[in-house]
């Protein structure tokens, strides 16, 4: 289980929108997903664009005007937007502000072709938590004025070794972490979300250092640490093994050469 959840953390935004129902046909709807980690909270946010949105704002992302959107267009375009909605988000952990730097930001045309449709943007982003293991809160308003909005979805995942305590988003609470809501932000662009959440020693840090710094000193195991410690002792038992192979075979020779040589036993 934990490898399954590694491998898919470690893969960055395997397009979230995908496993959402069809886009819709007048709206833009976003979902965002957080998962406490052992070192940061991950933040998956994705916008997805309905077919007629989707199909007025595609001219625009097209900027050499030859019918097809590339791929640096629509890295362009992600890049654009993702500013915008990191200027919209206001977090803090432990009451210190987060800044939110996208790690992915990866623009899911669908077809390249301007005369399409609907399509999605994934955004990921590392919210570092200081000290590692331990308590923490988490707070975050989403200001963002999407166009047409239609449905937003917060989800709250959880992972090993972290055990979620509270969330909250305004007056409405809910244990399994999941939020709905229809038109603009609504309450989470008011109070926002509130997340209580512990860190404990099963918990795990993603290998690629981000927030390596932060979590010094009650720091979670990291990735990198646990496959080190594991290849680090099969390499020993390897050598362990070895000896006893060789001891063995001295052995079988000694004896061998006593039955041949009676004299040669001491």
């Amino acid at each position: 289980m934990r490898r399954g959840l590694v491998l898919a953390l470690s893969l960055g935004a395997a397009s979230a929108a995908s496993a959402h129902v069809a886009p819709s046909v007048d709206d833009n709807n976003r979902y965002l997903k957080l998962t406490p980690l052992g070192d940061r909270v991950r933040l998956a946010y994705v916008i997805f664009y309905g077919e007629i949105p989707g199909a007025r704002l595609r001219p625009a992302i097209d900027a050499d005007r030859d019918g097809a959107i590339s791929d640096a267009e629509g890295q362009a375009f992600g890049a654009r937007i993702g500013a915008e909605v990191a200027a919209a988000l206001d977090v803090s952990i432990d009451g210190a502000p987060q800044p939110i730097a996208w790690s992915v930001i990866s623009a899911g045309m669908g077809s390249p072709q301007v005369a399409a449709g609907s399509f999605s943007l994934d955004l990921v982003a590392s919210l570092c938590l200081p000290g590692g293991r331990g308590r923490h809160e988490l707070r975050l308003i989403d200001r963002l004025r999407l166009p047409r909005p239609g449905e937003t979805e917060l989800r709250i995942e959880d992972s090993p070794g972290v055990r979620i305590e509270r969330t909250a988003v305004g007056d409405e609470r809910d244990a399994a972490g999941l939020f709905r809501f229809r038109g603009p932000g609504g309450a989470l662009a008011g109070g926002g979300l509130e997340l209580a959440f512990t860190v404990g020693e099963g918990a795990f840090a993603l290998a690629d250092g981000a927030c390596a710094a932060a979590s010094r000193g009650r720091g979670a195991l990291p990735i990198a640490a646990l496959a080190g410690a594991a290849a680090a002792a099969a390499a020993l038992g390897g050598v362990v093994a070895a000896l006893a192979i060789r001891r063995r075979r001295r052995r079988v020779r000694v004896r061998a050469t006593e039955a041949q040589d009676p004299s040669a036993r001491t």
